[in-house]
């Protein structure tokens, strides 16, 4: 008899669990004393056929796998899901076993992070093991980590850079510091597959509209909610009376509710004990807040056109003129010329320029809150600043066209 049928009697003979189907773990008093169990070399055999599966490799695999803590019940589940691992060599199928297993996963939490994601199976053990090592170089300790995979394990298939290039983003755009950042990674790993636009678009909803600093942001777990729903929850409170955004010194005239409850919480207990509203009244406002979206963006579209139209009919004008190319709008601003060897008017017309080129741009980012001061500085400085010094390298200037320009500029 070979060796291969004992462990096959060991661990249960054949049934009709299907290979495909994914049964969960159960305790001994679960699983009758009598049940038989699938034998591992069934799984592999339905789809491998019986020629490719060797019965001594069989059973070095499935003893390499008693011998990481699994049991029988375990080892029969992990050769059900991925029948793979019974006709491969264990130093080919059983590194990310190995690895999740010196991480400190116990055998039911490493078939669930593998149930979740199948594909670490197929990864190398020397990156699996320095993606995690990355992990931890951005503060996930042992326990958090563990907690990090169980509950996303999808994170261990990005590469270093990918999370590297993250983290650097909340540090440079969105000024988190280090631990900041690993308490988002800790509590929010979903940010590691979001787009950054998006990341950013929420922290300033969060900074800016909220009234939120950087170290209550990372330990709200905010990054966990999508951002349509943090603006209906958000708004919803406000017009309720029930939440008003702080003053520069962090200041209310009432008291907000605790972010946890307004960020974290279901959506039950978000209207019974915060808002203390009921669903029909919220999904009542969610409808008109939507519509007012739709309005706001029909609203913009038309002054956009309307926009248009003006610089159209002012450019036809300014071109039966005997001035060509001094158009004030903020996209053509050519210089005056002039017969006069004074240019009070060229500093005149550069102040008008100016003028409609910081207008226009007035409520699209200068008056808005969701926009970050370091970026209305570099709209200002890449629009607003050409606009008033264009082709000021062939003036000659006298101590009041540069007072007036500097007091344009204060």
């Amino acid at each position: 008899m070979s060796r291969g049928f004992s462990t096959a009697r060991a661990l249960g003979h054949s049934g009709k669990t299907s290979p495909d189907s994914c049964p969960a773990p159960r305790t001994k008093s679960q699983v009758p004393f009598s049940e038989p169990l699938e034998a591992p070399g069934h799984s592999a055999t339905k789809h491998f056929g019986k020629s490719d599966v060797d019965a001594s490799g069989l059973e070095s695999v499935v003893d390499s796998i008693l011998k990481l803590g699994f049991s029988q019940v375990q080892v029969k589940q992990l050769l059900t899901l991925h029948p793979s691992i019974g006709v491969q060599p264990p130093q080919k199928s059983l590194p990310a076993l190995s690895i999740l297993t010196v991480l400190g996963l116990n055998p039911s939490s490493t078939i669930k992070v593998l149930v979740k994601c199948p594909e670490l199976l197929g990864v190398k053990d020397h990156q699996l093991q320095s993606r995690i090592d990355n992990l931890r170089k951005h503060g996930l300790g042992e326990g958090s980590l563990q907690r990090v995979l169980v509950h996303c394990p999808q994170i261990l298939n990005l590469s270093a850079k990918q999370v590297n290039n993250t983290v650097r983003f909340f540090k440079d755009k969105c000024v988190f510091t280090g631990q900041h950042v690993t308490e988002i990674l800790r509590t929010s790993p979903n940010v590691l597959f979001e787009k950054f636009e998006e990341l950013e678009y929420k922290f300033q909803y969060a900074y800016f509209r909220m009234g939120i600093k950087q170290p209550e942001i990372a330990k709200s777990e905010i990054f966990r909610m999508s951002l349509e729903e943090l603006q209906q929850r958000h708004i919803f409170l406000e017009r309720l009376g029930l939440y008003q955004t702080p003053d520069k010194k962090g200041q209310t005239q009432i008291i907000n509710p605790k972010l946890k409850d307004i960020l974290t919480t279901s959506t039950d207990y978000f209207l019974a004990k915060v808002a203390m509203s009921t669903w029909e009244e919220f999904d009542v406002f969610k409808k008109l807040l939507s519509r007012e979206e739709m309005e706001n963006e029909e609203l913009e579209d038309s002054e956009w056109e309307d926009e248009a139209e003006s610089e159209d009919e002012y450019s036809s004008k300014e071109d039966e003129g005997p001035f060509q190319g001094k158009r004030c709008n903020g996209i053509t601003i050519g210089s005056l010329s002039s017969t006069k060897a004074d240019i009070d008017e060229e500093i005149q017309h550069r102040l008008q320029c100016t003028n409609a080129a910081f207008g226009r741009l007035r409520k699209r980012v200068f008056e808005d809150q969701a926009l970050k001061s370091t970026t209305k500085l570099m709209v200002y400085r890449a629009v607003v600043i050409p606009a008033l010094l264009y082709s000021s390298e062939t003036w000659t200037m006298y101590s009041t066209h540069r007072k007036s320009l500097e007091i344009y500029h204060q």
